[in-house]
């Protein structure tokens, strides 16, 4: 339920900014109050699943069924997105400003109690997109960008528990089709490739503190950095992604 409710602030938060965004740039062109370069604008809203291979984390999953606990490893990850873009008129050009929310889980039992794998986070990416190909129902894209990622993990391992976090930089790329079942109204379809690795985790807070109190995990607690097998525990955000959603223009 947590995890709804801030899924579902956050889509609402984005789009009711759009909306107030596009109403008043709607009122400038009406009235004549912009005289920059001109341009439609359109608001998207949606779902997609990223790859996201863990294999730090899976490794240390790996090690804690090892010691008898019943877990699964982290598979895809679910991520919701809300995005503002500006189609450039006469143009096939148009910018894309796209936040997005992270969510990967995986939970089981074992011995001293529950055992729980968890990793949220969120994206913020600027993207470039050329429409090549366009008629009036179906518009195929292409599309690249440089984003930033934050990324908050939690493993609960019977009694112990360790929270941590991580961010980094990083890009993306892929191809599109909005299909237009009017002006305003399109299903948009993506497939891209997004490289956001996060090297390196530090502790956040828990009651680990030793090397054995969480299977596969060397160092923890404090504010020190997360540790597996002696190197640093890395996540990520990275992988190919598919996604589905929404766009209305104006």
């Amino acid at each position: 339920m947590r995890t709804f409710n801030k899924v579902s602030l956050f889509l609402s938060t984005v789009l009711l900014f759009s909306v107030l965004s596009a109403q008043d740039a709607q009122a400038q062109r009406r009235f004549g109050g912009s005289r920059g370069l001109s341009g439609d604008m359109a608001l998207g809203i949606g779902i997609s699943t990223v790859s996201a291979g863990q294999n730090d984390l899976n490794g240390a999953i790996d090690d804690a069924v090892a010691a008898g606990a019943n877990v699964k490893n982290l598979g895809s990850a679910w991520e919701f997105y809300a995005n503002w873009s500006y189609r450039f008129s006469g143009t096939m050009y148009a910018f894309v400003f796209r936040p997005s929310y992270f969510m990967q889980k995986t939970d089981g039992s074992g011995p001293g109690g529950n055992y729980e794998y968890n990793l949220n986070g969120y994206t913020v990416f600027p993207i470039f997109r050329i429409y090549p190909l366009e008629n009036s129902f179906i518009k195929f894209y292409m599309q690249t960008g440089l984003g930033y990622g934050s990324l908050n993990g939690s493993i609960t391992a019977g009694s112990k528990n360790l929270d941590f976090k991580g961010s980094a930089f990083g890009a993306m790329g892929g191809i599109g089709v909005d299909f237009c079942f009017t002006d305003s109204h399109c299903l948009t379809v993506e497939g891209n490739l997004r490289y956001l690795p996060v090297e390196r985790n530090i502790s956040s807070g828990g009651n680990c503190s030793t090397n054995t109190d969480i299977p596969g995990i060397d160092q923890c607690g404090g504010s020190k950095e997360v540790e597996r097998h002696g190197t640093d525990l890395r996540t990520t955000m990275s992988g190919v992604q598919g996604l589905i959603g929404y766009t209305m223009n104006f």
